[in-house]
Protein backbone atom coordinates (compact mmCIF):
# COMPACT_ATOMS: atom_id res chain seq x y z
CA UNK A 1 0.00 0.00 0.00
CA UNK A 2 1.59 3.61 -0.95
CA UNK A 3 2.54 5.18 2.32
CA UNK A 4 0.82 8.50 2.95
CA UNK A 5 4.35 10.01 3.90
CA UNK A 6 5.48 8.99 0.55
CA UNK A 7 6.89 12.22 -1.01
CA UNK A 8 4.72 12.80 -3.91
CA UNK A 9 4.69 16.05 -6.34
CA UNK A 10 2.19 16.56 -9.07
CA UNK A 11 3.21 18.60 -12.10
CA UNK A 12 1.69 20.19 -14.69
CA UNK A 13 4.38 20.17 -17.71
CA UNK A 14 5.68 22.58 -19.93
CA UNK A 15 9.57 21.19 -20.98
CA UNK A 16 9.43 19.83 -24.58
CA UNK A 17 11.63 16.67 -23.68
CA UNK A 18 9.99 15.86 -20.53
CA UNK A 19 6.64 15.27 -22.71
CA UNK A 20 8.64 13.46 -25.08
CA UNK A 21 9.99 10.92 -22.43
CA UNK A 22 6.17 10.71 -20.91
CA UNK A 23 4.97 9.28 -24.73
CA UNK A 24 8.34 7.23 -25.26
CA UNK A 25 6.86 5.26 -22.19
CA UNK A 26 3.44 4.97 -23.21
CA UNK A 27 5.36 3.90 -27.22
CA UNK A 28 6.87 0.89 -25.11
CA UNK A 29 3.27 -0.22 -24.48
CA UNK A 30 0.91 1.39 -26.62
CA UNK A 31 2.56 1.57 -29.59
CA UNK A 32 1.01 -0.57 -32.94
CA UNK A 33 2.92 -3.11 -34.64
CA UNK A 34 3.48 -1.05 -37.72
CA UNK A 35 4.79 1.88 -36.02
CA UNK A 36 8.47 1.85 -34.22
CA UNK A 37 8.59 4.09 -30.60
CA UNK A 38 9.89 7.04 -32.73
CA UNK A 39 6.95 6.97 -34.88
CA UNK A 40 4.76 6.93 -32.12
CA UNK A 41 5.98 10.05 -30.05
CA UNK A 42 6.13 12.02 -33.62
CA UNK A 43 2.11 11.06 -33.86
CA UNK A 44 1.95 12.35 -30.07
CA UNK A 45 3.76 15.32 -30.47
CA UNK A 46 1.70 15.78 -34.14
CA UNK A 47 -1.80 16.15 -32.22
CA UNK A 48 0.10 18.11 -29.50
CA UNK A 49 0.17 20.63 -32.24
CA UNK A 50 -3.19 20.59 -33.92
CA UNK A 51 -5.26 23.73 -33.60
CA UNK A 52 -7.67 22.34 -31.08
CA UNK A 53 -4.49 21.15 -28.93
CA UNK A 54 -3.14 24.71 -29.20
CA UNK A 55 -6.47 26.69 -28.67
CA UNK A 56 -4.98 28.50 -25.66
CA UNK A 57 -2.73 30.43 -28.85
CA UNK A 58 -5.80 30.82 -30.84
CA UNK A 59 -6.87 34.79 -31.38
CA UNK A 60 -10.12 33.23 -31.76
CA UNK A 61 -10.32 32.05 -28.21
CA UNK A 62 -8.19 34.53 -26.84
CA UNK A 63 -11.00 37.42 -27.84
CA UNK A 64 -13.35 34.87 -26.31
CA UNK A 65 -11.90 34.13 -23.66
CA UNK A 66 -9.75 36.83 -22.57
CA UNK A 67 -9.30 36.16 -18.45
CA UNK A 68 -9.36 32.00 -19.52
CA UNK A 69 -8.10 31.31 -22.67
CA UNK A 70 -4.77 30.22 -21.14
CA UNK A 71 -6.68 26.83 -19.71
CA UNK A 72 -7.75 25.70 -23.26
CA UNK A 73 -5.44 23.60 -25.34
CA UNK A 74 -3.81 20.15 -24.24
CA UNK A 75 -2.23 19.96 -20.71
CA UNK A 76 0.81 17.12 -19.78
CA UNK A 77 1.26 16.28 -15.82
CA UNK A 78 3.20 13.83 -14.20
CA UNK A 79 3.34 12.57 -11.16
CA UNK A 80 7.14 12.39 -9.29
CA UNK A 81 8.34 10.01 -6.28
CA UNK A 82 10.73 12.06 -4.79
CA UNK A 83 12.30 9.26 -2.51
CA UNK A 84 13.34 8.10 -5.98
CA UNK A 85 17.06 9.11 -6.97
CA UNK A 86 17.39 12.40 -8.53
CA UNK A 87 19.76 11.69 -11.80
CA UNK A 88 18.15 13.46 -13.97
CA UNK A 89 14.61 15.53 -14.40
CA UNK A 90 12.84 12.54 -15.60
CA UNK A 91 14.11 9.81 -13.02
CA UNK A 92 11.71 10.80 -10.33
CA UNK A 93 8.65 10.08 -12.62
CA UNK A 94 6.36 7.58 -11.93
CA UNK A 95 2.73 8.62 -13.70
CA UNK A 96 2.04 10.79 -16.60
CA UNK A 97 -1.32 11.56 -18.09
CA UNK A 98 -3.08 14.52 -20.17
CA UNK A 99 -6.06 16.50 -20.86
CA UNK A 100 -7.16 17.99 -24.16
CA UNK A 101 -9.39 21.50 -22.58
CA UNK A 102 -12.09 22.21 -25.02
CA UNK A 103 -15.00 24.40 -24.63
CA UNK A 104 -17.93 23.06 -23.33
CA UNK A 105 -21.93 23.83 -23.49
CA UNK A 106 -24.14 24.24 -19.76
CA UNK A 107 -27.37 25.04 -18.22
CA UNK A 108 -27.47 25.08 -15.01
CA UNK A 109 -29.71 25.82 -11.97
CA UNK A 110 -27.76 29.30 -11.69
CA UNK A 111 -27.88 30.16 -15.05
CA UNK A 112 -31.56 30.41 -15.19
CA UNK A 113 -32.12 28.64 -18.83
CA UNK A 114 -29.07 30.44 -20.18
CA UNK A 115 -26.54 28.15 -22.57
CA UNK A 116 -23.40 29.42 -21.10
CA UNK A 117 -19.79 28.29 -22.07
CA UNK A 118 -17.75 25.78 -19.22
CA UNK A 119 -14.58 25.00 -19.72
CA UNK A 120 -14.07 20.96 -20.11
CA UNK A 121 -11.17 18.53 -19.72
CA UNK A 122 -10.90 15.35 -21.05
CA UNK A 123 -8.35 13.04 -19.04
CA UNK A 124 -6.01 10.72 -21.82
CA UNK A 125 -3.22 8.86 -21.64
CA UNK A 126 -3.44 8.02 -18.06
CA UNK A 127 0.12 5.44 -17.64
CA UNK A 128 2.14 4.30 -14.43
CA UNK A 129 5.59 3.03 -16.13
CA UNK A 130 5.71 -0.86 -15.33
CA UNK A 131 8.21 -0.56 -13.05
CA UNK A 132 6.04 1.56 -10.33
CA UNK A 133 2.97 -0.24 -10.94
CA UNK A 134 1.15 -2.29 -7.67
CA UNK A 135 1.70 1.07 -5.46
CA UNK A 136 -1.30 3.14 -6.78
CA UNK A 137 0.52 5.70 -8.54
CA UNK A 138 -2.07 6.17 -11.19
CA UNK A 139 -5.36 6.60 -8.31
CA UNK A 140 -3.18 9.15 -6.86
CA UNK A 141 -2.12 10.92 -9.95
CA UNK A 142 -6.13 11.24 -10.46
CA UNK A 143 -6.55 12.53 -6.97
CA UNK A 144 -4.39 15.37 -7.74
CA UNK A 145 -5.28 16.47 -11.23
CA UNK A 146 -8.98 16.70 -9.66
CA UNK A 147 -7.47 18.50 -7.07
CA UNK A 148 -5.68 20.71 -9.40
CA UNK A 149 -8.81 21.15 -11.44
CA UNK A 150 -10.67 21.83 -8.81
CA UNK A 151 -8.30 24.96 -7.49
CA UNK A 152 -8.58 26.33 -10.93
CA UNK A 153 -12.64 26.83 -10.63
CA UNK A 154 -13.05 27.00 -7.09
CA UNK A 155 -11.52 30.97 -5.96
CA UNK A 156 -14.35 33.52 -5.83
CA UNK A 157 -12.83 35.72 -8.56
CA UNK A 158 -12.60 32.55 -10.98
CA UNK A 159 -13.98 33.38 -14.44
CA UNK A 160 -17.02 32.15 -15.33
CA UNK A 161 -15.48 30.23 -17.89
CA UNK A 162 -14.05 27.91 -15.26
CA UNK A 163 -16.38 28.33 -12.43
CA UNK A 164 -17.49 24.71 -13.47
CA UNK A 165 -15.18 22.62 -15.19
CA UNK A 166 -16.58 19.34 -16.52
CA UNK A 167 -14.05 16.51 -16.56
CA UNK A 168 -14.76 13.55 -18.76
CA UNK A 169 -12.73 10.52 -19.94
CA UNK A 170 -13.22 7.30 -21.52
CA UNK A 171 -11.75 4.28 -19.53
CA UNK A 172 -10.51 1.01 -21.06
CA UNK A 173 -9.57 -0.12 -16.93
CA UNK A 174 -13.56 -0.34 -16.74
CA UNK A 175 -14.77 1.39 -13.49
CA UNK A 176 -11.38 2.16 -11.86
CA UNK A 177 -12.12 6.00 -12.38
CA UNK A 178 -15.67 5.43 -10.08
CA UNK A 179 -13.40 5.87 -6.98
CA UNK A 180 -12.04 9.17 -8.18
CA UNK A 181 -15.75 10.44 -8.29
CA UNK A 182 -16.43 9.74 -11.93
CA UNK A 183 -19.74 8.85 -12.91
CA UNK A 184 -19.91 5.82 -15.80
CA UNK A 185 -22.34 6.96 -18.64
CA UNK A 186 -21.81 4.22 -21.02
CA UNK A 187 -23.03 4.94 -24.54
CA UNK A 188 -23.94 1.66 -26.86
CA UNK A 189 -21.69 0.83 -30.40
CA UNK A 190 -22.87 -0.24 -33.04
CA UNK A 191 -21.29 -2.04 -36.04
CA UNK A 192 -22.37 -2.42 -39.31
CA UNK A 193 -20.80 -5.15 -41.76
CA UNK A 194 -23.94 -5.40 -43.67
CA UNK A 195 -23.14 -3.02 -46.26
CA UNK A 196 -24.33 -3.79 -49.00
CA UNK A 197 -27.76 -5.04 -47.93
CA UNK A 198 -28.40 -1.93 -46.20
CA UNK A 199 -27.48 0.35 -49.00
CA UNK A 200 -29.60 -1.66 -50.81
CA UNK A 201 -32.78 -2.40 -48.46
CA UNK A 202 -32.52 0.99 -46.59
CA UNK A 203 -30.29 3.77 -48.82
CA UNK A 204 -32.17 2.45 -51.85
CA UNK A 205 -28.95 1.03 -53.95
CA UNK A 206 -26.46 2.64 -56.09
CA UNK A 207 -28.78 3.67 -59.14
CA UNK A 208 -30.88 5.82 -56.81
CA UNK A 209 -30.76 9.63 -57.46
CA UNK A 210 -29.64 11.47 -55.03
CA UNK A 211 -29.33 14.88 -53.68
CA UNK A 212 -26.96 17.43 -54.94
CA UNK A 213 -24.20 17.86 -52.60
CA UNK A 214 -20.57 17.69 -51.90
CA UNK A 215 -17.11 16.30 -50.27
CA UNK A 216 -16.67 17.67 -46.97
CA UNK A 217 -12.71 18.93 -47.66
CA UNK A 218 -10.48 18.43 -44.44
CA UNK A 219 -10.86 21.92 -42.95
CA UNK A 220 -14.82 21.48 -42.80
CA UNK A 221 -17.20 24.29 -43.50
CA UNK A 222 -18.27 26.80 -40.75
CA UNK A 223 -21.52 27.01 -41.78
CA UNK A 224 -21.79 23.06 -40.88
CA UNK A 225 -20.44 24.01 -37.53
CA UNK A 226 -22.53 26.54 -37.04
CA UNK A 227 -25.33 24.38 -37.78
CA UNK A 228 -24.50 21.60 -35.05
CA UNK A 229 -24.19 24.56 -32.38
CA UNK A 230 -27.11 25.38 -33.31
CA UNK A 231 -28.88 21.81 -32.58
CA UNK A 232 -26.69 21.51 -29.43
CA UNK A 233 -27.96 24.45 -27.61
CA UNK A 234 -31.81 23.61 -28.47
CA UNK A 235 -31.32 19.97 -27.66
CA UNK A 236 -29.64 21.28 -24.26
CA UNK A 237 -32.92 23.61 -23.58
CA UNK A 238 -35.29 20.96 -24.50
CA UNK A 239 -33.04 18.48 -21.83
CA UNK A 240 -32.73 21.82 -19.10
CA UNK A 241 -36.93 21.77 -19.34
CA UNK A 242 -36.94 18.39 -18.65
CA UNK A 243 -34.93 18.35 -15.77
CA UNK A 244 -34.61 22.41 -14.75
CA UNK A 245 -32.31 21.28 -11.63
CA UNK A 246 -29.68 19.41 -13.27
CA UNK A 247 -26.33 20.24 -14.48
CA UNK A 248 -27.23 20.09 -18.70
CA UNK A 249 -23.58 19.61 -21.00
CA UNK A 250 -22.48 18.62 -23.73
CA UNK A 251 -18.92 19.45 -25.89
CA UNK A 252 -19.63 22.52 -28.37
CA UNK A 253 -18.51 21.11 -31.64
CA UNK A 254 -15.60 22.41 -33.63
CA UNK A 255 -14.34 21.76 -36.75
CA UNK A 256 -10.88 21.69 -35.03
CA UNK A 257 -12.05 18.49 -32.89
CA UNK A 258 -12.74 16.89 -36.14
CA UNK A 259 -9.27 18.10 -38.02
CA UNK A 260 -7.85 16.73 -34.85
CA UNK A 261 -8.98 12.94 -35.53
CA UNK A 262 -8.53 13.50 -39.45
CA UNK A 263 -4.91 14.14 -38.32
CA UNK A 264 -4.69 10.92 -36.29
CA UNK A 265 -5.80 8.65 -39.15
CA UNK A 266 -3.68 10.17 -41.85
CA UNK A 267 -0.38 9.91 -40.03
CA UNK A 268 -1.43 6.25 -39.67
CA UNK A 269 -2.90 5.94 -42.96
CA UNK A 270 1.07 6.78 -44.49
CA UNK A 271 2.29 3.37 -42.85
CA UNK A 272 -0.50 1.31 -44.32
CA UNK A 273 -2.60 2.32 -47.27
CA UNK A 274 -0.61 5.79 -48.57
CA UNK A 275 -1.61 6.12 -51.72
CA UNK A 276 -5.40 5.52 -51.55
CA UNK A 277 -7.79 9.07 -52.25
CA UNK A 278 -9.71 9.97 -48.98
CA UNK A 279 -12.62 12.28 -48.26
CA UNK A 280 -13.81 13.61 -44.41
CA UNK A 281 -16.85 13.35 -44.94
CA UNK A 282 -20.29 14.38 -46.86
CA UNK A 283 -22.48 17.45 -47.01
CA UNK A 284 -26.03 17.97 -48.98
CA UNK A 285 -27.14 21.02 -50.08
CA UNK A 286 -29.56 21.72 -47.34
CA UNK A 287 -27.19 21.43 -44.84
CA UNK A 288 -27.30 17.59 -43.88
CA UNK A 289 -24.12 16.09 -43.32
CA UNK A 290 -21.87 13.54 -42.37
CA UNK A 291 -17.99 13.62 -40.93
CA UNK A 292 -16.44 10.22 -40.43
CA UNK A 293 -12.98 9.20 -39.56
CA UNK A 294 -11.09 5.99 -40.82
CA UNK A 295 -9.47 3.61 -38.47
CA UNK A 296 -6.49 2.04 -40.34
CA UNK A 297 -5.37 -0.16 -37.80
CA UNK A 298 -4.82 -3.93 -39.23
CA UNK A 299 -7.50 -6.52 -38.57
CA UNK A 300 -9.69 -3.87 -37.07
CA UNK A 301 -10.37 -1.36 -40.48
CA UNK A 302 -13.23 0.40 -39.89
CA UNK A 303 -15.11 3.55 -41.16
CA UNK A 304 -16.33 5.34 -37.45
CA UNK A 305 -19.08 7.87 -38.14
CA UNK A 306 -18.43 11.03 -36.11
CA UNK A 307 -21.31 13.27 -36.63
CA UNK A 308 -24.27 12.94 -38.47
CA UNK A 309 -26.53 15.85 -39.04
CA UNK A 310 -29.90 15.84 -40.57
CA UNK A 311 -31.89 18.62 -41.31
CA UNK A 312 -36.19 18.65 -42.08
CA UNK A 313 -38.92 19.74 -40.13
CA UNK A 314 -40.34 15.84 -39.91
CA UNK A 315 -38.81 12.58 -39.21
CA UNK A 316 -39.71 11.79 -42.89
CA UNK A 317 -37.64 14.66 -44.21
CA UNK A 318 -34.84 13.88 -41.90
CA UNK A 319 -34.67 10.07 -42.07
CA UNK A 320 -34.68 10.58 -46.49
CA UNK A 321 -31.39 13.01 -45.94
CA UNK A 322 -29.92 10.16 -43.79
CA UNK A 323 -30.52 7.70 -46.28
CA UNK A 324 -28.45 9.75 -48.73
CA UNK A 325 -25.85 10.52 -46.18
CA UNK A 326 -25.82 6.66 -45.76
CA UNK A 327 -25.19 5.57 -48.96
CA UNK A 328 -22.81 8.02 -49.80
CA UNK A 329 -20.56 6.96 -46.18
CA UNK A 330 -21.19 3.17 -47.07
CA UNK A 331 -19.84 4.46 -50.82
CA UNK A 332 -16.57 5.85 -49.26
CA UNK A 333 -16.40 2.40 -46.88
CA UNK A 334 -16.67 -0.12 -50.10
CA UNK A 335 -13.93 2.49 -52.06
CA UNK A 336 -11.20 2.43 -49.38
CA UNK A 337 -12.05 -1.51 -49.00
CA UNK A 338 -13.59 -1.31 -45.43
CA UNK A 339 -15.65 -4.26 -44.10
CA UNK A 340 -17.42 -2.05 -41.51
CA UNK A 341 -18.88 1.09 -40.07
CA UNK A 342 -18.71 1.82 -36.43
CA UNK A 343 -20.89 4.36 -34.39
CA UNK A 344 -22.07 5.36 -31.24
CA UNK A 345 -25.78 4.89 -30.55
CA UNK A 346 -25.64 8.42 -29.39
CA UNK A 347 -24.75 9.87 -32.52
CA UNK A 348 -27.46 7.40 -34.45
CA UNK A 349 -29.76 5.47 -32.77
CA UNK A 350 -31.53 6.82 -30.30
CA UNK A 351 -33.20 9.46 -32.17
CA UNK A 352 -36.58 9.13 -33.36
CA UNK A 353 -35.54 10.11 -37.24
CA UNK A 354 -32.81 7.38 -36.33
CA UNK A 355 -35.61 4.66 -36.02
CA UNK A 356 -36.05 3.65 -39.61
CA UNK A 357 -32.18 3.08 -40.47
CA UNK A 358 -32.03 1.02 -37.00
CA UNK A 359 -35.38 -0.84 -38.25
CA UNK A 360 -33.18 -1.32 -41.00
CA UNK A 361 -29.98 -2.42 -39.50
CA UNK A 362 -32.39 -5.02 -37.00
CA UNK A 363 -33.29 -7.24 -40.42
CA UNK A 364 -30.28 -7.14 -42.35
CA UNK A 365 -27.42 -6.89 -39.35
CA UNK A 366 -25.93 -9.46 -37.07
CA UNK A 367 -27.62 -9.04 -33.34
CA UNK A 368 -24.34 -9.23 -31.59
CA UNK A 369 -22.87 -6.29 -33.91
CA UNK A 370 -25.75 -4.14 -32.58
CA UNK A 371 -26.08 -2.53 -28.96
CA UNK A 372 -22.77 -3.86 -28.13
CA UNK A 373 -20.51 -2.67 -25.37
CA UNK A 374 -18.05 -0.15 -26.06
CA UNK A 375 -14.74 -0.34 -25.33
CA UNK A 376 -14.06 2.92 -24.40
CA UNK A 377 -16.42 3.53 -21.50
CA UNK A 378 -17.53 7.04 -21.23
CA UNK A 379 -17.30 8.70 -18.01
CA UNK A 380 -17.90 12.21 -15.97
CA UNK A 381 -17.10 14.49 -13.07
CA UNK A 382 -18.01 17.66 -11.86
CA UNK A 383 -17.06 18.77 -8.61
CA UNK A 384 -19.90 19.89 -6.13
CA UNK A 385 -22.33 18.62 -8.22
CA UNK A 386 -24.18 15.01 -7.49
CA UNK A 387 -24.19 12.36 -10.30
CA UNK A 388 -27.63 12.46 -10.34
CA UNK A 389 -28.43 16.03 -11.31
CA UNK A 390 -26.09 15.82 -14.19
CA UNK A 391 -26.98 15.40 -17.92
CA UNK A 392 -24.35 14.99 -20.49
CA UNK A 393 -25.89 15.48 -24.07
CA UNK A 394 -24.15 14.55 -27.55
CA UNK A 395 -21.84 12.35 -25.32
CA UNK A 396 -20.75 10.89 -28.80
CA UNK A 397 -17.15 9.67 -31.03
CA UNK A 398 -16.65 13.00 -31.20
CA UNK A 399 -15.68 14.18 -27.81
CA UNK A 400 -13.57 11.21 -27.19
CA UNK A 401 -9.73 12.00 -26.37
Amino acid sequence: MLSEKRNLVFELVLDPEVIKFTHMQNAASWRPDFMTMMDYTQRERMLGSCEVSKADASQEMQTRFPDSSQYLGIKYYVLKDLDLPHTSKTSQIVSSCETLNRVGLAVTPKSQGAVRPVLTACIGGVFTIPEHRGRKYGGEMIKRLNKYLDGISSPPDAPEFVQDIVTVLYSEVGEFYSKFGYVSRPVPLHTVEALDEILDSYCGGDSVARKDGYNIGFDCGDHLIDLEKQEFVQDLQKAHSKHPDAFVFSVEPSKDIYKWFHERFLFQKKFLDPESQVEYGYALNNGSHVIWHLNYWPDEKALYILKVYTSGETIAERDANLKDLMARTIQEAKKNGVERLQFWNSELGQQDWSKPFMASLQKKEKPSNLYQENPSLSAIRIANVKPEDIVWEHNAKFCWF
